[in-house]
């Protein structure tokens, strides 16, 4: 089954609003309603609320966006900035495509021994299996697209979140988030489900199958 989202057009969204004011809300509304206009039916352009989110040391705030059992979209960030480790998915791979402010990373498996850095309108791509290590400046928020086998990044994403920062409000708020994305999903699914008319049906009822039938006087 091909994938619904692509990233060539979160990285043209990217692109788009890069520069608007970050301050009084424009980026990120603009960037969720350009993304609700590029993949209608999936994402709401009117999203949930900001759940606060601490993984691998990394805190922020995330909204979500989209969530499937093989995608998902987010919008992260921070106004303070933090660092810390980006997680290893064997099974699934990591965009990101920075809207402003600045990301420093390095590939912690590698022999390379300098960072890389991610400006606005720029992206980059974790494969399967690998790991970074990022500081992620003040005023830094990036829409985040993963593809594989999603569910296998939550425990990495909620661990540290209840066992470290015992923060179980958290929690609870990306639950009823990850809930209103699932019962909306299900919702359009229902919504779009045609009418199929059983095998036979026709010749079970002669001349109805066209409608009604009408006599002359």
């Amino acid at each position: 089954m091909p994938y619904r989202i692509d990233p060539e057009v979160l990285h043209r969204v990217a692109r788009q609003v890069v520069g608007l004011p970050l301050d009084n809300g424009e980026l990120l509304d603009q960037a969720t309603e350009l993304l609700a206009e590029a993949y209608p039916g999936l994402i709401d352009p009117t999203p949930g609320r900001w759940v606060g989110s601490r993984a691998g040391g990394i805190l922020g705030k995330v909204r979500f966006l989209y969530f499937s059992p093989r995608e998902y979209i987010v919008i992260f960030g921070t106004p303070t900035g933090t660092q810390g480790f980006s997680g290893r998915y064997k099974h699934v791979e990591i965009h990101k495509f920075l809207l402003a402010g600045r990301i420093d990373w390095f590939d912690v498996d590698s022999d390379t021994t300098t960072a890389s850095t991610l400006l606005p309108g720029d992206r980059t791509r974790t494969p399967r299996g690998q790991a970074r290590g990022m500081t992620i400046h003040p005023g830094s928020w990036h829409i985040e697209y993963g593809r594989g086998a999603v569910v296998t990044t939550l425990p990495f994403a909620m661990v540290d979140t209840l066992l470290v920062s015992l923060d179980v409000e958290s929690v609870r708020r990306s639950t009823v988030e990850f809930a209103r994305l699932v019962r909306g999903r299900l919702a359009r699914r229902v919504h779009r489900a045609p009418f199929v008319v059983p095998p036979g049906a026709a010749q079970q009822w002669p001349g109805k199958a066209s409608g009604p039938s009408v006599k002359g006087p």
